[in-house]
């Protein structure tokens, strides 16, 4: 006997857990690489890029990335940290969820 799949049998979808999404801002020199450097760190602690924006900043030596990430928020401090050690970062902070969209 054969069984038909609806969409009600179907799992649902689950929905992001909003505290374990957080938005970094990160001021870096406008060189070839850097994001590949930034990136690799996030890779190594498992987070999730979900979202990524890079602008050239007023100078044009430097950049401004916007990256929207998710995963634990307990390692969240050491990311900043490992994004800060690279020569080419300026700064890297985190936008609090009241100053941030």
């Amino acid at each position: 006997m054969s069984r038909t799949i609806t969409t009600t049998d179907r799992e649902p979808a689950v929905q992001p857990d909003i505290v374990n999404v957080h938005t970094l801002s990160v001021y870096v020199n406008n060189q070839p690489g850097v994001l590949m450097r930034i990136a690799q760190v996030f890779a190594r602690r498992a987070y999730n890029i979900d979202s990524l924006v890079v602008s050239q900043g007023r100078n044009p030596k430097f950049s401004r990335m916007t990256i929207g990430i998710s995963g634990d928020p307990s390692g969240l401090g050491q990311i900043i940290l490992q994004v800060n050690k690279p020569i080419d970062v300026i700064h890297c902070f985190e936008h609090t969820p009241h100053d941030s969209v």
